[in-house]
């Protein structure tokens, strides 16, 4: 059994420096030949306890025509809850959207009208070739079955897929296919955990998350055989807090040096988001960026949205030079507050973590990271994964007092409480 709990972790432990461990050759899924990856695919197919989840694709598109194709295994098609007579073999099949129904076809003739289709894979490796044709995007591959239905205007595309698929699909998608092996790991289990904390997120719509930013992007089946990897050696794993419930893994691109409270961002307050300092991030591609604008815009808007005593030329020219070394909540003078994700929001800024200069008519906005800041700081974890830590290490740094466990797992330590 896996179990973490790793408390002498804190920021002044954790240093940006070279930590060097040896790793043996089968350790590392670079020197793993393709052979041995299908062997421990094919292995874990057959050994896992699989949970399977419904998510829903093309989800921001509102699709009204797809096609779908085979392209690996077998697959049988249910119509209206009717075995069709052939199963999907080599055929290209469209599926249109005509009124309450869909039309199904081959590029060779039209197979019916039907309220709900089932492509049913028969055997475990099978995927699925998806192309949304209105509106039109590209090839797609997906693991497991895929149910088709109308929902109002649009398809309504579910993929029912195994867990631990989807979890190495999203981690692609999150977190591009450039990292460390370690840093997949840290996805893996952040997004197992977001997924069985929202199981029921879009129950009342008939499936459990999207493909979309408002759940987790998805967008497929992963093509780098390192993250189906590092998905398999934490299989199962989760990270829970002291009361052994599912915790918030949110995370953003770069943290600018500090992550944030999570009260600060949702107003709501989190044990395990509390704000750290981290070095880790200040060098990556994010850290910094700037936005400039007209003093008279920024005048105006001060003047016109919050009633900021422009007109007050000392107190405006601290609204023109205002510094933040540390991560703030509002942009203050005085008695007024204005909420700096106000500011981000309306400015289309990447951060709230921002000073003001003044240059000649113009302002410039200093800002250091990308996000919201709370939670994990992808490209702080990155680095951390390429100076060596581990996983555990990486989680213990940005989330505070949580444990990393086996899933399966949790209903026995939660027993030994009661």
């Amino acid at each position: 059994m896996k179990y973490y709990k790793l408390q002498d972790f804190g920021n002044d432990y954790l240093t940006q420096t070279k930590r060097v461990s040896p790793v043996s050759p089968a350790a590392n899924p670079r020197q793993f030949p393709k052979a041995l990856f299908l062997f421990l695919f094919l292995l874990s197919l057959f050994t896992s306890n699989a949970t399977t989840i419904d998510v829903h694709l093309l989800a921001d598109l509102k699709p009204v025509s797809v096609i779908v194709s085979v392209a690996s295994g077998k697959y049988v098609i249910w119509a209206d809850g009717k075995q069709m007579n052939d199963t999907l073999a080599a055929s290209i099949l469209e599926f249109k959207l005509e009124g309450d129904s869909i039309v199904t076809k081959t590029l060779e003739r039209k197979l019916g009208t039907f309220k709900h289709i089932t492509l049913n894979a028969l055997l475990p490796a099978s995927t699925l070739k998806l192309k949304c044709i209105q509106p039109s995007t590209g090839i797609r591959i997906y693991d497991n079955d895929l149910l088709i239905s109308v929902d109002r205007d649009q398809l309504q595309v579910l993929n029912r897929v195994d867990l631990e698929k989807y979890v190495a699909g999203v981690v692609e998608a999150e977190a591009g296919t450039i990292a460390e092996d370690e840093f997949y790991k840290v996805q893996s289990i952040l997004c197992r955990t977001y997924v069985l904390a929202n199981m029921n997120k879009h129950a009342t719509e008939g499936f459990n998350v999207c493909d979309g930013v408002h759940c987790q992007v998805f967008r497929g089946k992963t093509k780098d055989p390192r993250i189906f990897f590092a998905t398999n050696a934490t299989k199962d794993m989760v990270v829970v807090d002291n009361d052994l419930k599912l915790i918030s893994t949110t995370f953003c691109s770069n943290c600018g040096g500090q992550t944030v409270n999570a009260e600060d961002v949702w107003g709501k307050s989190t044990m395990c988001l509390k704000s750290v300092k981290d070095t880790f991030c200040t060098h990556m591609p994010h850290a910094y960026w700037e936005r400039r604008v007209s003093v008279e815009d920024w005048k105006n808007y001060l003047e016109l949205k919050h009633r900021f005593p422009v007109n007050d030329s000392a107190t405006f020219s601290t609204a023109l030079n205002a510094s933040q070394t540390g991560r703030q909540v509002y942009f203050s003078d005085h008695n007024l507050k204005i909420p700096l994700k106000t500011i981000r929001t309306d400015f289309l800024l990447k951060s709230t973590f921002f000073s003001v200069v003044q240059s000649r008519d113009s302002v410039i906005f200093k800002g250091r990271g990308y996000g919201h800041g709370v939670g994990l700081c992808q490209e702080g974890a990155m680095n951390m994964a390429k100076l060596g830590y581990t996983y555990p290490e990486i989680l213990n740094f940005y989330y505070r007092n949580i444990i990393i466990v086996d899933r399966s797992k949790l209903d026995f330590f939660k027993e030994g409480e009661e």
